[in-house]
């Protein structure tokens, strides 16, 4: 009896002293399904194509791209406050719309010429000056008189990234937004 324990013992012993192989760890194992190709999103395009009411007679109303960003505007009681500024572009005029505080207030309307600064990121700027409004209600209509309305939109063509504008009025009034011209050239040749 004392063999068999022996030799019980000896066989635990020995199995237990031997680790198990490893597994071997490098084997790549291929998936029959090839990876897809990754698709490049294209960037968002912030200039929205939208069109005017249809004159009477029309079928289509006139195409124009708007773009709509914030800023911020001081006056004689306020600093800083929060603007909502839209930007129009069509095949014939550019105007410029300025909401105070919120989007839903009225547009802001000007008595007189406001002077209207673009600087790009390399410091180029373009001065303009405009005396009209966009209509009754307000806004800033871009002149095609002295050529303010061709300089505006070669400015926006010809430029990449961010344009910063200051509007300042008769007053004491100053509007600041920025203008994201990525966009604008793919949007402005499909009108």
């Amino acid at each position: 009896m004392i063999k068999r324990l022996i030799f019980l013992f000896l066989v635990i012993l020995t199995g237990c002293s031997n680790p198990p192989a490893p597994k071997d760890s490098n084997v790549r194992r291929t998936s029959p399904v090839k990876p897809r190709a990754s698709t490049v999103k294209p960037a968002a395009n912030h200039w929205a194509i939208s069109s005017y009411s249809p004159k009477e007679g029309e079928t289509e109303g006139r195409k124009f791209v708007r773009l709509v960003t914030e800023g911020s505007f001081s006056d004689s009681t306020q600093t800083n406050s929060h603007l909502y500024a839209e930007v129009l572009v069509d095949k014939q005029n550019a105007g410029i719309f300025l909401h105070k505080q919120k989007k839903s207030n009225p547009v802001e309307t000007f008595h007189g010429p406001v002077q209207i600064k673009m600087t790009n990121s390399s410091g180029q700027e373009l001065l303009m000056t405009s005396t009209r409004n966009w209509n009754k209600s307000g806004g800033i209509l871009i002149e095609r008189n002295n050529n303010d309305y061709s300089q505006f939109r070669i400015f926006l063509l010809q430029n990449k990234g961010t344009v910063t504008v200051e509007i300042k009025d008769p007053g004491t009034k100053i509007y600041n937004f920025s203008i994201n011209t990525d966009g604008f050239s793919d949007s402005f040749t499909r009108l």
